[in-house]
């Protein structure tokens, strides 16, 4: 976590022990009033996680963690345009030490906001917060303003500093700034052109990258989005993507399309030397088609089928094909869902072959919910001796008078990493 995302030891306690205090006086004292929740949104999420784990190498591990998820949103500031929205989280170990610290936390979002009464003709964002517009999706301490004019044309500009979330902390940028120009064609199509640059020592260069995106609707049920992202600084094709969704019928859903992706290009700001690059190849070029079909019937019944066709540059780890087919089941007075679905991949090296079956089963009584999930995948090829990964997951929750609501997951997996994992985790969830 870099320096910018980190926050001090005292507001991390103080920040878990706030969202504590509220999780646990709503639960006694009870919600807010209506009129009080026009105004304002308050919720917190707390979770309490339990981690034992025999390791398949190395010392076992034993974790008890809480973590405290609060989020504020304020309506109507100066008007019913104004907003002010924040989030964040924090982290204590109770048991033995997750990282050097013994907590963490991140402030991820804290900004206010302007909204035209009209709705997409103007927007203002101005503090800590994440953004998507076009091919950008960062998060930034700064400002973002977006309008159209009623002829579909629009534009958008934002900049500051960025809060990285890259893979190595010292590769930090001082500035992000960028913009797009879009056309939009209500309910037809919309078509973008953007620019990003980030002043930063990123592989040498500082990062620039000029993207197009588009949203299509030529039909009544079809619709082609597609995007694609070329990196300036390295002179090459970071990613792109195209898809068309089929839907003739209410009940029938396909998807086909077809994407790539270069790893140098695409993640210049993140790679490094730690990775050694014997794990990735940046100059691996990669590609894929895939097909997704989606059919309901019956009202109660689903069937879903998908293949995806994997290509790399390298022979290692070569080519991969990928093929699922699943069922899904509403059993009216007996079970919410009930869901089995199998899957295959073949793959030019054995060690990238695998089989899985996954099945599931949801139940509502009253205000209970109950669920399990288990998931089996079987490898071509041992690693580190096991060629077998199980993982079950139960879980229960009850939602209480008001928005509170109490509920709990234990999860056991048994694979090459470990030999067995037992995790629990209790959850709170409050609204004010």
């Amino acid at each position: 976590m870099s320096d910018q995302m980190r926050i001090p030891s005292g507001k991390r306690v103080l920040l878990t022990l706030l969202g504590l205090g509220v999780t646990f006086i709503t639960a006694f004292v009870g919600p807010t009033s209506p009129a009080a929740a026009a105004e304002y949104d308050l919720y917190s999420t707390t979770y309490l996680s339990l981690y034992d784990r025999d390791q398949a190498v190395g010392e076992d591990q034993q974790f008890i963690s809480l973590y405290e998820y609060l989020s504020l949103d304020l309506w109507e500031l100066s008007g019913p345009e104004w907003s002010f929205h924040l989030y964040g989280w924090g982290r204590k170990d109770l048991g033995d030490d997750t990282d050097d610290d013994g907590a963490g936390g991140s402030l991820s979002s804290a900004y206010a906001q302007y909204s035209h009464p009209e709705g997409k003709r103007y927007q203002l964002k101005a503090g800590r917060f994440y953004l998507t517009e076009g091919t950008a999706s960062e998060t930034l301490d700064g400002v973002f303003t977006r309008g159209r004019h009623t002829s579909g044309l629009g534009g958008a500009v934002f900049g500051g500093r960025p809060v990285e979330n890259s893979v190595s902390s010292d590769e930090e940028g001082d500035l992000l700034a960028g913009g797009r120009i879009s056309y939009v064609l209500e309910g037809f199509a919309e078509l973008g052109l953007g620019y990003l640059t980030e002043e930063g020592d990123f592989n040498g260069d500082d990062r620039r990258e000029v993207g197009g995106d588009l949203w299509l609707r030529p039909a009544e049920g079809i619709e082609i989005v597609g995007r694609g992202l070329y990196n300036l600084a390295t002179s090459g094709m970071a990613s792109y993507r195209l898809a068309a969704r089929f839907g003739p019928l209410p009940s029938l859903d396909l998807l086909v399309g077809g994407e790539g992706y270069r790893y140098g290009d695409l993640f210049q700001s993140s790679l490094n030397s730690a990775f050694g690059f014997s794990i990735l190849d940046p100059d691996d070029e990669v590609t894929a088609v895939f097909a997704d079909l989606d059919w309901r019937f019956n009202g109660r019944s689903a069937l879903r089928a998908g293949i995806r066709n994997i290509r790399h540059d390298r022979s290692d780890p070569g080519d991969a094909n990928r093929g699922e087919l699943g069922v899904r089941f509403t059993l009216e007075g007996f079970l919410d869902g009930l869901g089995l679905s199998a899957a295959v991949q073949t793959a030019d090296l054995p060690e990238n072959e695998y089989s899985q079956v996954r099945g599931y089963a949801l139940k509502s009584m009253g205000n209970w919910t109950f669920s399990l999930d288990a998931l089996t995948q079987s490898y071509e090829e041992e690693i580190s001796g096991e060629d077998t990964v199980l993982q079950v997951v139960g879980s229960a929750g009850r939602r209480f008078s008001g928005d509170l609501k109490l509920s709990g997951d234990i999860r056991y997996t048994e694979s090459p990493n470990f030999e067995e994992d037992l995790a629990v985790l209790v959850r709170a969830e409050v609204g004010l």
